[in-house]
């Protein structure tokens, strides 16, 4: 099928220190002009009526957590384990074990018509309606997910109802079917418009409109990404304080299977939002519940027995994961032992810093990439000629493609694929 109509949103994706922002799509029509108009009339009563805190009388309450085996209404309940949590990219790596306490998640994204209900109750400020895939500025789409909110008021949603948002680790565990790794919901096969709501050129899908994935949780893979609780740090470890905030889950804008990743990472700033990105929410398993090979320590599941999990080629050996299970005869990563004492075989991990910051002034490049010729042709009519701008990061190398008023293409590692007029 022809994707030259394929509209991308506004919004960040991430890889290996990248951003990127997607093609702007068509202006709305003149239905969704009168749609804006009036989301914009309940945007003014929203911002002026009560706040989060004097609301929060009114907040649903769920009750008593429920036992095991026994979820909420409309959540799945997913059972404590261990897993290897991480990918390839130089964002995700190391690859390295979490353990996962017993907790409840949202079988479906959060939907407009869910979170139309947190506005009314002045728990919410209304959605945007600054991008034409805005949902709120279609009066029709009360069973998509809610999107063009920001983290803030996507975690303002999950408070008032008695929830909160996933962390990281529980989003990545969820989708990959715990233990079983899948790198899509569903298992390994790549993407297509089947299994998730991928390459839709008209925005995101009804939420479960398409095959549940694994614990039976719909559109962990595409419709829109995902907000989490955590702070974007490296890994391995979590953050406690940073300027940007993970969403998971890939989207219906994507065009490249690999942004559908379940070990894909990616950011924004709190007060950010796109209209390719949306939540859902997760709540405590009461009591802490913690996997057979761990117990459960200020509130965390803490491994306690058992060999612990190693990525790939790797074997867990003298306290640490090494190559093929071989112990060096002085480990480089412990200090050297002074006469008459023993070598460490552990050192506490290091504190994960917020975002790793720039050293040096990049040094940027611009050539022709000949071979992707034919996919802008196709993709972006009037810029047919593909370059490939190198050097810095995805923000430094963003001045040179917009004063070359090219479009990006993709994005990666070092370098930025874009099409060009000539």
């Amino acid at each position: 099928m022809r994707l030259a109509l394929l509209a991308f949103v506004s919004g960040a994706i991430v890889l290996g220190g990248c951003r990127e922002e997607d093609r702007a799509p068509p202006a709305p029509s003149a239905e969704a002009a009168a749609a804006a108009a009036t989301t914009s009339q309940a945007r003014s009563q929203g911002e002026t009526g009560a706040s989060p805190s004097t609301s929060a009388a009114a907040s649903a309450s769920l009750g008593p957590a429920p036992p095991a085996g026994q979820a909420p209404p409309g959540m799945v309940e997913v059972p404590a384990g261990v897993f290897l949590m991480g990918g390839e990219s130089p964002e995700n790596t190391p690859v390295h074990e979490v353990v996962v306490a017993r907790f409840y998640l949202d079988d479906k994204e959060v939907t407009m018509q869910a979170y139309g209900a947190c506005v009314t109750a002045g728990a919410c400020k209304p959605p945007g309606v600054d991008n034409p895939f805005c949902n709120a500025l279609f009066s029709d789409r009360g069973d998509h997910p809610v999107n063009c909110v920001d983290w803030q008021n996507a975690d303002a949603f999950c408070r008032h109802v008695g929830k909160r948002l996933p962390t990281e680790p529980e989003w990545e565990y969820a989708a990959r079917g715990g233990a079983e790794q899948r790198p899509y919901s569903w298992g390994v096969e790549e993407p297509d418009r089947h299994r998730s709501c991928y390459m839709h050129e008209g925005g995101s899908c009804p939420v479960g409109a398409h095959p549940a994935g694994a614990f039976g949780l719909h559109d962990m893979t595409g419709n829109v990404w995902e907000w989490t609780a955590s702070w974007y740090g490296q890994f391995p470890g979590e953050a406690a304080a940073g300027t940007t905030k993970v969403y998971r889950g890939g989207s219906w804008s994507r065009r490249f299977a690999k942004w559908m990743r379940n070990d894909l990472r990616n950011r924004y700033r709190p007060d950010e939002h796109s209209a390719s990105l949306g939540f859902r929410c997760a709540r405590d398993g009461v009591p802490l519940t913690c996997p057979a090979e761990a117990e459960g320590r200020d509130g965390r599941c803490v491994r306690v027995s058992g060999t612990p999990l190693c990525p790939k080629g790797e074997s867990f050996a003298e306290g640490k994961c090494r190559p093929g299970g071989v112990v060096p005869a002085h480990d480089p990563s412990q200090p050297a032992a002074a006469a008459g004492s023993a070598v460490p075989k552990t050192q506490p991990a290091a504190a994960v810093a917020p975002e790793p910051a720039a050293s040096a002034a990049p040094v940027l490049g611009r050539a022709r990439a000949p071979r992707y010729d034919a996919d802008c042709a196709q993709h972006f009519p009037g810029a047919p000629v593909a370059y490939s701008f190198t050097g810095g990061s995805f923000h430094d190398r963003e001045p040179m493609v917009r004063a070359s008023g090219c479009k990006k293409r993709d994005v990666g590692v070092g370098w930025t694929s874009a099409c060009c007029a000539n």
